[in-house]
Order: structure tokens, then C-alpha cells, then sequence
């Protein structure tokens, strides 16, 4: 088995792209949206948002010429990122070999409504209307972006897909099929007729915090804060390779689990056994200093959560620092795991964590409310999908 590390991170969301966004993580400067006031009607009653990044791809554009008329918003901000991603890595070109491993929750809403529209209408649809719809467009872009022939693959499941997709490059790298992989997570969830937002909202999912910070662990926590999306990509390398090359390692990946429920399509079961045994069979005797949680702020699934936590750790859950990425940048879906993977990474590089945004904290948990410096030796991200979809990566620093 090889060695797995991190040698790239690129994040685009509303906090911010690339480093921008993990200085305004740590110092804790989310940026959220409130909803048109007409919305707010008897079954749509949550009141806040996180949207899409607004991104110039000036500097790129050379780059993005075979795209800006035939890829969705989607393809093009998770490219954006990927280019990111492969300057942050110090990489000039990428192996013939690379892999692709992409997350996304969904399909791009908005050219597929424009093309609906534009059929009901009668009018001739546009000829990128199908490209900009498949949902296997983002890993296919950055290989073509990249001229690269490795596997190139999309994984859809839900909340989990960008966690997912890092594991499945990580065992891909590990069993020799690769030296490299670009892999992450990118979904785009703004539309003129809300629709992603609506749908959650009459499932209850979201939060009905008065100034919408969703609070995850927290005695007032009423469900997540709306993400509408954006990109994150991460640059995995086979160990050797990249210490040959002398680049500069955020964390090495040692294990990945996955695993289903098979219990709700939406709902977590109240004995979250599955989510247990995954976390044993990944923790074993090993200390964990750092946990970055699923941590939506839903009732339910925090409490659930919570609980799989106290049993697999007991009174060392105590000395576990954990962090609720998403008290700041919302849920952002199928593009949330690979975000908190970055984010985990970047904590054991450089050896902070950042504040949680809470109220009354659930017993047991150590939640940090402010941004502080400590050393990360080793640590655990995860994340649980609509359909029962668990998946945890574990990384440790170098």
C-alpha cells in the first residue's frame, strides 16, 4: 500500500477562494444573505442563506477558452478551483495517469430549468443544453481542462459526495493506480426559482434562527444554514513522489471509511450503529486530537452525531477538539466534505482551529467558541448523506 498526501487545497465559497477563505474561517467573517421577505410564506419560513461565490475568471481565462459557451456555472468554478489546486500544489503539468474523483449532490437547476423553459416556450434550445447538464460534466472538464487519461469519475451521495470522492482517490493513489489525483467536491444550488432552497425548507431542514447562524451542537439549533454551493479540489499524491519533488505536504490521508445506514431516505436512525462501528474500525487504539464534524445543526442528526461520538471516545471526547465548519459557511452539500477534508488539512499544517459559532452547547463536546493555535498530530473529518451515506477520513501531520 502507498502513502497518501495532500499537497494542494483550493477552495471557492462565499467566505472566500483559496487562502482568503481560511483567513476569514479563522477569524470567523461568514458572509450570509437574507431571503426576499416574500418568500417567507406559511410552509417556507427560514429566513437565511450562503450564496454562490461571486467569482472573476480573468486570470484563467486562457485557460477556460474551450468552456465559457459550453460548460455550466458548476464546471467552470470547480476548473477554477482545480487550476488553483495544481499552482497550490507547485505542480507545472500533471501525469498523463492522473485520476479524477469529483463529488456533487445534483445536476446544475438552473440550465435545466432555462431548458425547460425554452422547450415549453417553443423556442430552439441551446446546443450546450445537454453538456451543461450531465451530471459527470465537472470530473470531465478538469481531465480535458488538464489533458489528462486517468479514471475520471463523478460520486453522488448527497452530503457525503465530497468526502467520498476524496476517499475514493486516496485508495486509488494507495493500491498503485496513480501517483496523483485531483479530487473534491462542487455543487451550484442557486436558481431564479430557489428551488434546491425550497426543497429543503419544507422538509424542515433549515434554520429558523432569527439571525441565521445555524448554532451546530447547540441547545437552540433548529436545522442547517442554506448553502447555495461552490468548489473545493484538493491535490493527492503518492508520498514518495511528492517528497522527491520537495513539495510542501499539508497532511498525509491514513485511512478512509464508508458505509449506509440503510434505514431512511432523509433521516438518520436514533442508534446510529453503522456510524459507530465505521468510526471504531477507523479509530482502533489510535489518539485523535481533532474532529471536524458533520455538525448541521439539525436536531436530530447533531444528537446523533453527538452520540456516536460520546460511545466511540468516552471521557477522551473531553480532550477532542471539535469544530462545526458549517456554524460559519452553511451546508454547501455535495461540496461540504471535500470543504471540511481542506479545512481538517489545513488545521494540522498549520496548527490552528477555528472558533464555533454557538449557543448553549450539548454536554460533552469540546466546541471551541473562539479561533485558537494548537498542534494536530492526528484527526477525523466526516460527513452523512440523505440515504444513509457515511464516510470519514482520517489525517495525520507529517
Amino acid at each position: 500500500m502507498h502513502r497518501v498526501v495532500i499537497t494542494g487545497i483550493a477552495p471557492i465559497v462565499a467566505m472566500g477562494k483559496g487562502q482568503d477563505f481560511f483567513d476569514n474561517l479563522m477569524a470567523m467573517k461568514p458572509v450570509i444573505k437574507q431571503t426576499d421577505p416574500s418568500y417567507c410564506d406559511g410552509a417556507n419560513i427560514s429566513k437565511w442563506y450562503v450564496p454562490y461565490p461571486e467569482l472573476d475568471i480573468t486570470p484563467y481565462k486562457a485557460s477556460l477558452k474551450q468552456m465559457t459557451l459550453i460548460a455550466s456555472r458548476n464546471a467552470i468554478t470547480a476548473a477554477v478551483a482545480a487550476l488553483m489546486a495544481k499552482e497550490d500544489a507547485g505542480l507545472e503539468k500533471l501525469d498523463p495517469d492522473t485520476a479524477v474523483f469529483f463529488g456533487g449532490s445534483t445536476m446544475d437547476a438552473e440550465d435545466i430549468l432555462m431548458a425547460h423553459n425554452t422547450v415549453k416556450e417553443g423556442r430552439r434550445l441551446h446546443p450546450s443544453s445537454n453538456p451543461k447538464s450531465m451530471a459527470n460534466a465537472v470530473p470531465a472538464w478538469i481531465s480535458i481542462l488538464f489533458g489528462i487519461h486517468g479514471r475520471s469519475q463523478v460520486i453522488s451521495t448527497a452530503c457525503a459526495s465530497g468526502t467520498d470522492a476524496i476517499g475514493a482517490a486516496y485508495e486509488h493513489i494507495c493500491m498503485g493506480k496513480a501517483k496523483k489525483a485531483v479530487c473534491g467536491g462542487a455543487d451550484q444550488m442557486s436558481c431564479s426559482s430557489e428551488l434546491f432552497f425550497r426543497s429543503f425548507d419544507v422538509l424542515g431542514a433549515l434554520t429558523r434562527s432569527p439571525d441565521g447562524f445555524p448554532r451546530p451542537f447547540s441547545e437552540e439549533r433548529s436545522g442547517f444554514l442554506f448553502s447555495e454551493g461552490g468548489a473545493c479540489v484538493l491535490i493527492l499524491e503518492e508520498y514518495e513522489s511528492a517528497m522527491a519533488r520537495g513539495a510542501r505536504i499539508y497532511a498525509e490521508i491514513t485511512d478512509f471509511q464508508a458505509c449506509c445506514d440503510a434505514y431512511h431516505i432523509v433521516k438518520m436512525p436514533e442508534n446510529p450503529e453503522q456510524v459507530i462501528s465505521m468510526f471504531k474500525n477507523m479509530v482502533k487504539e489510535k489518539t485523535i486530537d481533532y474532529y471536524n464534524a458533520h455538525g448541521t445543526a439539525t436536531t436530530v442528526n447533531d444528537q446523533m452525531e453527538a452520540s456516536a461520538l460520546r460511545e466511540v471516545f468516552g471521557s477522551e471526547l473531553n480532550h477532542i477538539l471539535v469544530n462545526a465548519t458549517k456554524s460559519m459557511t452553511g451546508h454547501a452539500i455535495g461540496t461540504s466534505g471535500a470543504l471540511e477534508a481542506a479545512v481538517t488539512a489545513y488545521s494540522i499544517k498549520n496548527g490552528i482551529v477555528h472558533g464555533n459559532m454557538i449557543g448553549t452547547p450539548m454536554e460533552g463536546l469540546n466546541l471551541p467558541r473562539e479561533t485558537q493555535k494548537c498542534e494536530i498530530h492526528r484527526a477525523i473529518t466526516a460527513s452523512f448523506g440523505f440515504g444513509g451515506h457515511n464516510s470519514a477520513l482520517m489525517l495525520e501531520k507529517i
